[in-house]
């Protein structure tokens, strides 16, 4: 069978064009992100690292606790 339409031959520099709009995509994206200043940057680090303290010190304690239950029980 013989078809009507021509083949339509991709070139060869395509996935280059495509990395290419990938990468200008990306760059587009960054330019919108809101980047924390000096303030913001040691507000949120010092909230991040106080939760991770907090939650340290829960966790250290019901082990302590549920140690002490279980070595009672044993």
């Amino acid at each position: 069978m013989a078809t009507s339409a021509k083949e339509v031959k991709k070139p060869k520099n395509a996935p280059v064009k495509k990395r290419g709009n990938y990468f200008k995509g990306v760059w587009a994206e960054l330019k919108k992100v809101h980047w924390p200043n000096r303030k913001e940057l040691f507000v949120y680090t010092s909230a991040v690292l106080g939760i991770v303290v907090l939650s340290t010190v829960i966790i250290w304690i019901a082990d302590v606790i549920i140690s002490a239950i279980l070595n009672t029980l044993i």
